[in-house]
């Protein structure tokens, strides 16, 4: 009984600060919006960018910095102070810029619906626009340019800005124009990378204001404690240290796959396929088997005339046992309707694994991957991204793997490969298989193999 009349009398307490909350004005100081509706206490490097009034800001945030929220609050409050204005958000792909609506959607459902009611309109939360009373609204996107094209907006929040692909006329063709008319507000926000890109320009800009936040800064705030900072400091190579926690510009010059390049190759409207959703295309796959101290990682690329998309990268956790790994492949190849071939890095762990794979009907081409092979399968991943023949979603793991593998030449002229302590490689293995098994005119599934592998298929 004492338990539910405190409850009730907590209630009663929470709902009086409402109504006077809603009596009064909605704050118009960012920082005072944020703790009184929100309950958020900002620390300073995030007070200083939601009360940041300039027109052009750029934003290296250390991971667990809470750039997300602090974002999103600023978003929210914008909207909300400033009536019949758009904001956008924009992120190298839909599902990156869900996150962050994902997270201003969290904030505002979990105020008490008599305070929500007061700033969104009654229908206004939708999966990516929200609508506010006083005339506003949130639009999230990817970067996509003829998806961008013809809005007028008064705010764009571009989140990992560093990894748009054509981010030039992205950003100075199709934004800059759009908060021209309304004079807006331009936020750039990304974890470092490339030096060639507009977001290391607007660090350099002295036009943008910045806003930096290393792990130091985190730490002084009391989001994460010193011990993690040196978990992360031994577990993952030092220039991703140096990116993901320095918020400093690392340039790999003995990266195989350099930064820009890969950037290149990221399409904001492409998605990784639900494995259930039997898609129906022309399918080719990857398999780097790993157990103890690798992952095993499948992916597959979709061939569309001469062009590729990676549309599955599934990695498995360590441990995982080959007959797990083998069961989820031949679910894949009864599920979608045309893998032609699947190249399987048989290196290290026999030709069984092969033999098992083909036994069962799925149509296998085991590899060992020698200097020379390993030269031959990356060399062509490569070529085909430098001729605008790769598409990759925005994957934030495979795009550091792809970077951090690094090379020097023999003494005899071969490329030999090696990645840093504390990185894998295993998904980019099993992308630059994949994408080798689509090569014309290379050793495939015999013909007769790959006739058996249909009649399987028919009678299952």
């Amino acid at each position: 009984m004492k338990k539910k009349l405190k409850t009730l009398r907590d209630r009663i307490e929470k709902d009086s600060r409402i109504d006077k909350l809603v009596d009064d004005s909605i704050p118009t100081d960012p920082v005072e919006f944020a703790t009184k509706l929100f309950s958020f206490k900002p620390t300073p490097y995030q007070e200083r960018l939601l009360r940041d009034k300039s027109k052009r800001i750029a934003v290296r945030f250390s991971r667990q910095s809470g750039k997300t929220t602090v974002i999103a609050l600023r978003a929210i409050w914008y909207a909300s102070i400033h009536p019949k204005t758009l904001t956008l958000i924009v992120s190298p792909s839909m599902r990156q810029s869900m996150i962050m609506m994902d997270r201003i959607q969290n904030f505002l459902l979990n105020l008490p619906d008599s305070l929500r009611e007061r700033i969104v309109s009654k229908t206004g939360v939708r999966r990516t626009t929200i609508r506010f009373r006083n005339g506003s609204q949130i639009v999230a996107l990817p970067c996509s340019i003829h998806l961008l094209r013809g809005y007028t907006a008064h705010q764009v929040l571009v989140d990992e800005a560093a990894f748009i692909k054509d981010d030039e006329t992205l950003i100075y063709s199709v934004i800059y124009p759009m908060l021209a008319t309304t004079d807006g507000i331009l936020v750039l926000s990304s974890t470092p990378w490339s030096k060639n890109s507009v977001f290391y320009k607007a660090c350099s800009d002295p036009s943008y204001s910045k806003h930096i936040a290393t792990w130091r800064d985190v730490v002084e705030a009391g989001l994460v404690k010193q011990e993690f900072i040196e978990e992360m400091r031994r577990v993952i190579p030092p220039e991703r240290f140096k990116r993901e926690f320095e918020t400093e510009f690392i340039e790999d010059e003995d990266s195989y796959l350099p930064q820009n390049l890969i950037a290149k190759c990221i399409d904001p409207e492409l998605e990784y396929y639900d494995p259930q959703s039997k898609p129906r295309g022309i399918f080719y796959s990857g398999l780097d088997l790993g157990k103890h101290r690798d992952h095993s990682v499948i992916a597959i690329v979709e061939k569309v005339e001469e062009h590729l998309k990676l549309v599955h990268c599934h990695r498995f956790p360590l441990e995982t046992s080959y007959t797990t790994i083998i069961g989820y492949m031949r679910n894949l190849c009864n599920l979608w309707s045309d893998i032609i071939a699947v190249y399987v890095d048989q290196t290290g762990v026999g030709e069984y694994i092969v033999e098992d794979m083909r036994s069962i009907g799925i149509p296998v081409e085991g590899v060992t991957l020698t200097i020379q092979r390993k030269e031959e399968i990356l060399g062509y991943l490569k070529q085909a991204m430098i001729e605008g023949r790769l598409s990759i979603p925005y994957d934030p793991d495979l795009i550091v793997e792809m970077n951090s593998e690094k090379f020097s030449l023999t003494k005899d002229g071969h490329i030999l490969f090696t990645h840093s302590s504390g990185s894998h490689d295993d998904m980019l293995w099993a992308l630059a298989l994949a994408v080798y098994a689509s090569k014309e005119g290379i050793p495939s599934i015999s013909k007769s193999r790959r006739v058996l592998y249909n009649l399987r298929r028919m009678f299952r």
